[in-house]
């Protein structure tokens, strides 16, 4: 078996690289961003040999409690698309990643099923959206995907690298 090497795809990740912090957000009420260092977002990007990108989060969840994110993203060239996987430790549910990058070169679209807001025991699609402002700030966006098949928007934030 020959050893997989990193692709273009692959190094588009690489901005995920480092230490970022949440500097502002909507739709997560009570998640505070700014005034309590303990209670701020941060994010860490680490590579795996450049194939795999593995970003925790943590911080602070709006009932107060601690929180912690897991996010792994990468290319895999016989699908065609990026791959990953979000864990958070506020619910149980493992969403499953299938991604692409927007024609504008900067927007990493991922594409999930999980639970219907409004209906617990239907599944709706859902779009995690990562966009490269320049090398030190990008913004996340969650949304779902409503009946007349546009996406509406339930949360963003904005980070900023720290190193």
């Amino acid at each position: 078996m020959e050893f997989s090497k990193p692709q273009e795809e692959h190094r588009f990740l690489e901005k995920l690289l480092g230490d970022w912090l949440v500097i502002s957000a909507s739709g997560m009420e009570g998640c505070d961003v700014s005034a309590d260092s303990a209670a701020r977002w941060t994010e860490t990007g680490r590579a795996l040999e450049g194939l795999w990108y593995v970003v925790e989060g943590r911080g602070s969840t709006p009932d107060g409690t601690p929180g912690s994110t897991l996010l792994t993203l990468g290319y895999d060239p016989a699908l065609g698309h990026y791959v990953g996987t979000w864990v958070g430790s506020m619910m149980a549910k493992l969403w499953i990643y299938k991604g692409w990058v927007e024609p504008d070169g900067k927007t990493l679209i991922l594409e999930a099923e999980g639970p219907d807001f409004e209906d617990p025991s239907k599944t709706a699609i859902f779009h995690d959206v990562i966009t490269f402002i320049d090398d030190d700030h990008r913004s996340f966006s969650g949304s779902v995907r409503q009946p007349d098949g546009s996406f509406k928007t339930f949360m963003t934030n904005t980070l900023e690298r720290q190193s």
